[in-house]
């Protein structure tokens, strides 16, 4: 009878030992997956218009803006960089999120802009889903710029990681050419 006990108890034994190795394999089958920390955006502003001449830096670009835009030519206006840190929520099943802001002086040209990203994505994902904002902040550099200013261009769209998106084409006025904003998403597990 004690040797039968002994049995069930090593039985009994070796099945928690197992079980408790094969729930921490899922474990660390799921700490593999990492959580987004970083996302670098990189934007192209391009001014479309009667420009001729390709524009070198931005030959790759315009090749993508053909697909959905009929302009005769492009040049570039301006390139900003910046990276969103993505942050944890204190619940599990709730996305990271991030969202930066950064202003865009046009070169030899009186024109500022601000371009805005609020980013979010699933835990151990390689997508983001952002909403991008262009907003025309010319009238208001050093000053306080209204909270109400309403934007050239607000856009809401899925990136995975190295896409290029093109979000939109907007005019700053009637009589302006017409700005494409371009933006290109890398997204980085570890920062």
């Amino acid at each position: 009878m004690m040797i039968e006990t002994m049995k069930r108890t090593i039985r009994c034994a070796l099945i928690v030992a197992l079980a408790l190795a094969s729930l921490s394999g899922a474990v660390k089958a799921q700490e593999g997956r990492q959580d987004i920390q970083n996302v670098l955006l990189t934007f192209h502003l391009v001014q479309a218009d009667g420009f001729t001449d390709d524009d070198p830096e931005i030959s790759d670009v315009v090749t993508e803006l053909r697909k959905y835009f009929n302009f005769q030519g492009y040049r570039l206006l301006s390139n900003s960089l910046f990276n969103v840190g993505m942050y944890l929520s204190d619940y599990d099943n709730e996305p990271v999120r991030g969202s930066g802001t950064q202003r865009i002086v046009v070169e030899n040209s009186a024109i500022a802009l601000e371009v805005s990203a609020s980013l979010r994505a699933a835990r151990a994902s390689g997508t983001v889903r952002g909403e991008v904002t262009l907003t025309d902040i010319t009238e208001f550099v050093g000053y306080a710029r209204p909270s109400n200013l309403s934007p050239l261009l607000r856009i809401t769209v899925n990136m995975r990681d190295g896409q290029r998106v093109v979000l939109g084409s907007a005019p700053r006025t009637a009589d302006e050419p017409v700005l494409i904003l371009v933006v290109t998403a890398r997204i980085d597990p570890e920062f």
